[in-house]
């Protein structure tokens, strides 16, 4: 009775295994109503290898190690940005470049290059440089340090350690990802980050799942700015995510927005 006890459970944890969905193309159309500004946005990343989820659609492993080329456009009120760039792995390497503009509605406009470079201690170690050329602007190096922290076979705890060459800035993210059996999983992420000239701040932002397709969110931060939502799946490839945004002293201020997601 116990083997086949056994083996029951072995067979439940393969078809589990087996059961992740993986994506090549990510993309997302975005909206934001705020008081005074509207914004549009699109954006999409293609792997060239599939990426498996951690079960929910939208959740993948926490240092990605998949090559890919992404690109992403925004229009408000004020001006547009466009970003474009990728990112190339070969063994324990990365290698990445990015280009961003920044084109005010005012006649200004900046260009942005960046490069990258990385190297892989362990796959869940991961050091990365990368220099940024800001058009009449200074120049920086920034400095990131990933580690991923396994917990069981799908939970983890995730670290990044952010600093540019001078150390004026420094930041510290942490994600907690659990799997909470019976098709639930819960997310919690934090961001604290501090420079010479601003001082620090600081957000915090959670997601509790349902099933993989539904789940609810809540973010605040060091400025009492808080949103909260939610996002469904109506199958594995269409997600809707949509949710409020105000501030907890100023209640003049509204945010709604809006974000398709589509997922191949």
């Amino acid at each position: 009775m116990k083997k086949l006890a056994v083996i029951i459970s072995s067979m439940l944890l393969s078809t589990a295994a087996t059961a992740a969905d993986s994506y090549q193309s990510i993309s997302h159309l975005g909206y934001t109503d705020t008081d005074g500004n509207d914004t549009v946005s699109v954006d999409s990343i293609y792997y060239f290898a599939p990426k498996n989820t951690m079960g929910p659609y939208d959740q993948f492993e926490y240092i990605n190690k998949t090559t890919n080329v992404y690109g992403a456009y925004s229009d408000d009120d004020f001006g547009d940005v466009l970003g474009l760039g990728g990112e190339y792995f070969v063994e324990d390497f990365v290698f990445g470049a990015g280009y961003n503009n920044y084109d005010s509605d005012f006649g200004s406009s900046t260009d942005v290059f960046n490069v990258s470079a990385g190297y892989f201690f362990n796959p869940n170690l991961l050091l990365k440089a990368t220099f940024v050329d800001v058009e009449d602007g200074d120049n920086s190096v920034m400095f990131d340090l990933k580690y991923n922290h396994q917990l069981n076979s799908t939970d983890y705890i995730g670290f990044t350690l952010t600093a540019d060459d001078e150390f004026d800035y420094r930041a510290v993210n942490a994600k907690y990802f659990v799997d909470l059996q019976q098709g639930n999983y819960l997310t919690v992420e934090g961001t604290i980050s501090d420079t010479d000239d601003n001082g620090s701040s600081w957000e915090l932002g959670s997601n509790y799942y349902f099933s993989k397709a539904t789940s609810v969110f809540v973010t605040f931060n060091k400025e009492d700015d808080y949103s909260f939502g939610a996002q469904h799946f109506f199958n594995k490839n269409v997600g809707l995510k949509a949710g409020y945004g105000n501030n907890w002293d100023d209640s003049d201020y509204d945010a709604y927005f809006a974000n398709v997601s589509l997922q191949f």
